[in-house]
């Protein structure tokens, strides 16, 4: 896909939740790379701009590091600790991926709002084509892997009235909406 088709993507999604905001980004993707110590996906970093921190179907917790230092070190601090939880897993030996840096590791990006945490699968170098994984809190072995992009699962959680999704929750409980969180 190119960096037009993760755009119109983002659009839909940000239409099925009725936001038209933006980001003013603050800090530059190069920055949150090398403090993450890895590239991020195209297209993340689309959605990044247009869609501030915040609350997804009061369901997804986003932290957009971009959006200024004192998110950038919020995300780094789940960040941290969702590879910190997969970590305790695997020692548990739980069956689990490995956590980032490793081989095959996983990348946190969200959270839900029960705890549960939103991953990329970096199943190859290339970061536009890593899998998007889930992680309940529920069970520390209790995956639900996709093969598609963060913004294709973003945009069926935007849609879905169901429970045919990465979380398995029925989505029409919850109204279609973006809220905006500052720290």
């Amino acid at each position: 896909m190119t960096i037009a088709d993760y755009r119109l993507e983002v659009d839909s999604i940000a239409a099925a939740l009725d936001w038209s905001g933006s980001v003013a980004p603050e800090v530059d993707w190069d920055v949150v790379e090398r403090r993450l110590k890895t590239p991020l996906p195209a297209d993340y970093k689309e959605f990044m701009t247009r869609f501030p921190s915040g609350m997804f179907r009061h369901v997804v917790r986003l932290i957009n590091p971009i959006q200024g230092n004192g998110y950038l070190e919020a995300f780094q601090g789940d960040f941290d600790q969702a590879l910190a939880n997969v970590k305790t897993a695997r020692e548990y030996e739980y069956d689990t991926y490995p956590p980032f840096p490793e081989p095959g590791g996983v990348v946190p990006f969200a959270t839900d709002d029960t705890g549960g945490a939103f991953f990329w699968l970096l199943w190859t170098p290339d970061p536009d084509k890593w899998h998007v994984v889930y992680l309940s809190r529920h069970s520390p072995d209790a995956w639900t892997r996709t093969k598609r992009t963060m913004t294709a699962v973003m945009l069926e959680l935007a849609k879905n009235q169901g429970k045919r999704n990465i979380l398995g929750w029925d989505m029409s409980r919850y109204e279609q909406s973006f809220n905006p969180l500052t720290l």
